[in-house]
């Protein structure tokens, strides 16, 4: 059984409303013009009965009784009140318009007077006639039916008018509703995200949480294709170093003892590794966790950062400096603590032994900024962008680190998400990793730094070393 779709169902309460609006507004409408036009009628009635008893004791008074020439001419008189009449007067029937020769025509009192002489005296009674059985005249009755019949042709036009509007009300509502629909199907067999269609707030916001889904569908799509593209560039090499010593170790090339067996073991927790990494950052793009932007102290990060890696830094015999005033950026806490921790662990991993890495925080031109810079060298014949590539590591950073290469990628990808940005600097024949992010909007009577005029920076803003 085929469903009734929108469009017809919005015609159908269309020319339903208008249908049962038109149909009370005609019986509310004719029940109250019938009921004053009957009003009417028995207004009408009293007049005619006064005129016309004024006439008859007028035609009375003059000689003083009924003569032939009053009553003739009081019988021509009373025609032009539209009625018939019989006046009666001592049991004999003076005159009378009702008397005609057919069985059909049914005539009714509507008014009876009485008539007396100009001493007070009763002479006659006057009783006037309608033709009908309710009294109503051919002209009354007439009025009536063309009443009714204007209120027929009256909801003939409404339900007319409704089916029009309907149509038109309907196809403007339902279309973008089918352009939608359309534009879902499209989505899932992988089309481009709908256009926003026109329309009521409604829709547009149907068409907004569309387009949301067509996004993150357009997201996953990208996650899964490039998490099919890491897996297969980054562990065919650790697979095939795998299999190379084991077949090596079967062919009696390399001995089978616990020192082969160790290096195996090593490779297989790096594989283990790296596939964990590429499952969590896939995870991340494809489902992002929302980021709460808000105001954050950069240079309190900073500290923190500061804290948990200086002594790691000391371990490795490098000296960890931080020159953080008070610097204010807009971004979510705990995504800027992860860029920072990103940036210096790398320095930590690739600057030389017994080097200095030096970690600031500076506000200029409406944004903040992180500086992390260290003595090392192999960043400064690279170019500046590719640093920031998935998976890529310098030469011998194999040897240095077993990283997979993602942490710079992933602090890039968070720095933009926050409207800030990343980049890497090789001025004065340093790295230096420079992290931008918008500052917060000062009040007038403040200094871009955050702090009240007249004001000193908090102590603990100095160089410390690590």
């Amino acid at each position: 059984m085929q469903r009734i779709g929108l469009r017809a169902r919005l015609v159908a309460a269309f020319v339903g409303i208008a249908a049962l609006a038109t149909l009370v507004a005609a019986v509310l409408t004719s029940v109250s013009l019938h009921h004053r036009f009957d009003a009417y009628l028995d207004d009408r009635t009293e007049d005619a009965a006064a005129s016309s008893l004024a006439l008859t004791q007028e035609s009375y008074a003059e000689p003083g009784r009924w003569t032939p020439t009053s009553l003739d001419l009081l019988a021509h008189e009373l025609v032009l009140t539209g009625y018939d009449y019989r006046l009666v007067s001592e049991g004999r029937t003076l005159l009378d318009t009702t008397k005609l020769e057919r069985d059909d025509v049914e005539f009714r009192r509507v008014a009876s007077r009485t008539v007396r002489s100009p001493a007070g005296d009763e002479v006659a009674v006057l009783e006037l006639f309608a033709l009908g059985p309710n009294g109503n005249t051919r002209a009354d009755d007439a009025f009536r039916t063309e009443l009714d019949r204007a209120h027929i042709l009256a909801a003939v036009i409404a339900a007319i008018i409704a089916i029009i509007a309907g149509l038109v009300m309907a196809g403007r509502l339902s279309r973008p509703l089918r352009q939608l629909s359309v534009a879902a199907r499209g989505l899932a067999i992988g089309g481009a995200p709908p256009e926003l269609p026109a329309g009521s707030c409604e829709i547009r916001e149907l068409g907004e949480s569309l387009s949301g889904l067509a996004d993150d569908l357009a997201r996953q799509q990208r996650a899964r294709r490039q998490l099919a593209q890491d897996l297969s560039h980054e562990l065919r090499t650790p697979l095939m170093l795998i299999q190379s010593r084991i077949e090596a170790m079967q062919d009696g090339v390399l001995p089978f003892d616990a020192d082969e067996l160790a290096t195996l073991h090593t490779e297989t927790l790096r594989l283990s590794r790296l596939i964990g990494q590429i499952e969590r950052l896939a995870e991340a793009e494809a489902h992002p966790s929302p980021l709460r932007v808000e105001p954050v102290a950069l240079d309190e990060l900073a500290r923190e950062a500061h804290g948990a890696l200086a002594a790691a830094f000391e371990m490795r015999g490098m000296a960890l400096e931080i020159d953080a005033p008070a610097t204010r950026a807009v971004g979510d806490r705990d995504a800027v603590l992860q860029i920072i921790t990103n940036l210096m662990s790398n320095a930590l991993k690739y600057a030389p032994d017994a080097s200095v890495v030096r970690l600031s925080t500076s506000t200029g031109d409406g944004v903040a900024v992180l500086r992390v810079r260290d003595e090392g060298s192999r960043l400064r014949d690279i170019d500046g962008t590719r640093v920031f590539d998935r998976f890529y590591r310098g030469a011998g950073a194999a040897e240095v680190s077993g990283g997979a290469g993602l942490g710079l990628t992933i602090a890039r990808e968070l720095a933009v998400a926050q409207g800030g940005s990343l980049r890497i600097d090789d001025a004065d024949q340093m790295t230096c990793f420079v992290l931008t992010l918008p500052a917060p909007m000062a009040p007038p009577d403040q200094d871009p730094s955050g702090s009240e005029p007249g004001t000193s920076h908090d102590p603990r803003g100095g160089r410390v070393p690590g």
